[in-house]
């Protein structure tokens, strides 16, 4: 057996117990905190690879600083000593090893390739001719930066440094940012939670507050200390929700007064127009004072539907009285209910009820809704026609029927109230039903919509949320 299905959210549909965990879980606030620090970590990932990659470009720039100023030297020692004293020297600086930890790597070869002197023992793949540089590795597996060039006809000069230290002191920083990094997303996220739960909290507040009236509770007053914004979110929600339960309150103490007020004296009336039919001869005619009684009773049943609807309307969000609801056996009631009815009239009744779909609502309104609808297809279907009820998961209740259908100039309005179609000989209508309908439909966070058929009238009922946008709904 599936789970009941819940819906009395009437701005956005569906809603079921549990909803304000499923709510808080995409706190606003913790939205922000992930975002923060999403947002740090990217400005910390553009940070650190802008510096690391400047640090290594200060570190090759330094290398072929070294490299270059090597060179020179060698050059000018060339230069004065001739290829002897080039010799020597290479041979004395083979074994330094700079303060920076960089070891000297030198080779003297000829054009042809013939070794020299140095202590390289293969020639990289680095242009003499073209004083070409680089990263690279020698043929021993030592990584090393090194220049290439031509002192003279004869000779050409390979100068290498290695920077093992460059590579630690590199691998240091990265490190060291690292750990800052993860010190400052650790302590933003501490931070963040701390006044994001702060922030939930006084928000949580006022929205128990909401929730309470929302369910016709009393509403203590929402104290918030704070001189902020939500400090004054905190005191105008508690005049909001004072002015809303005395409006509230106010509304049903009119309806309940002119409910008495008008029914009363239309009850002494009716009792009135009894004594009088009393004191008549037999053979008098009655026919005026019935048809008087028949209005008193019509005006009645109008004022009834009037407070109906009213009371609907000023019940929208409230969850008072609300109560899980078979929406499926509730149908299938109504369905035997109508079926005589619809027997006697020559209609045949139809329905597709599919099992165990549930509401959150008040029985006996839901019964006035879909009856409602069943009185109208009654009233306008002819003999031989179909009515057809069906009730699906959503939930979603449909009444239609092939009668005449409705006028296309009185579509737009069919849900307003006093709002007529076509005459039906024999049968009266104040035009209150569907705008009933609409208000016992609100009332439950549902929307009554008539649907486009070929033939008839289909009306169509679910939640706000599985309405589409180019669906007529009221």
């Amino acid at each position: 057996m599936s789970e009941p299905e819940t819906y009395v959210d009437p701005e956005h549909g569906a809603y079921a117990p549990g909803s304000e965990v499923a709510r808080a879980g995409s706190s606003i606030f913790n939205k922000l905190v992930r975002g923060a620090i999403v947002f740090a970590l990217v400005a910390l990932a553009v940070l650190a690879s802008v510096l690391l990659w400047e640090n290594w470009r200060s570190a090759e720039r330094s290398l072929s600083a070294t490299v270059d100023t090597d060179i020179a030297g060698l050059v000018d020692i060339y230069a004065s000593g001739g290829e002897e004293e080039l010799l020597e020297r290479l041979e004395d600086r083979s074994i330094l090893v700079s303060l920076e930890g960089r070891q000297s790597r030198y080779m003297l070869v000829r054009p042809g390739g013939e070794f020299v002197a140095g202590n390289i023992d293969a020639w990289p793949e680095l242009g003499a001719s073209l004083s070409e540089e680089g990263f690279l590795q020698l043929a021993d597996g030592t990584p090393v930066f090194a220049r290439a060039t031509r002192i003279s006809p004869d000779l050409d000069l390979l100068v290498a440094r290695t920077y093992e230290r460059d590579i630690q002191a590199y691998y240091r920083l990265v490190l060291t940012f690292l750990g800052a990094a993860i010190a400052i997303v650790v302590a933003l996220w501490l931070i963040g939670r701390t006044a994001a739960h702060r922030l939930r909290d006084r928000i949580e507040v006022i929205a128990e507050g909401f929730r309470a009236a929302e369910s016709g509770k009393d509403v203590s007053p929402l104290v918030d200390t704070h001189d902020d914004e939500i400090g004054e979110l905190s005191e105008l929600s508690t005049r909001a929700i004072g002015r809303a339960a005395s409006l509230a309150r106010t509304h049903r103490h009119m309806s309940d007064h002119i409910a008495h007020e008008i029914r009363t004296p239309l009850t002494h009336l009716d009792h009135r127009l009894v004594d009088a039919l009393r004191s008549l001869p037999p053979d008098a005619d009655m026919s005026a004072i019935d048809k008087g009684r028949q209005e008193i009773r019509s005006v009645v049943a109008m004022l009834d539907s009037l407070l109906d609807i009213a009371a609907s309307e000023g019940r929208v969000g409230d969850l008072t009285g609300l109560e899980d609801v078979d929406l499926s056996d509730l149908a299938a009631d109504l369905v035997e209910l109508y079926s005589g009815s619809a027997e006697e009239a020559g209609i045949a009744l139809e329905s597709f009820i599919t099992p165990d779909v549930h509401i959150m609502g008040e029985r006996m309104q839901l019964v006035r809704l879909i009856s409602n609808l069943l009185d109208n297809a009654l009233k306008y279907v002819p003999e031989g026609g179909t009515i057809k009820l069906s009730v699906a998961k959503g939930p979603v209740i449909q009444v239609s029927d092939n009668g005449p259908g409705i006028e296309p100039a009185l579509r737009p309005l069919v849900f307003d109230r006093f709002r007529t179609g076509r005459a039906v000989k024999g049968k009266t209508s104040h035009g209150l039903g569907l705008a009933l309908a609409r208000a016992i439909a609100l009332r439950h966070g549902l929307r009554i919509g008539l649907a486009d058929t070929d033939k008839g009238a289909r009306f169509v009922i679910k939640p706000h949320a599985m309405w589409g946008t180019t669906e007529a709904a009221s």
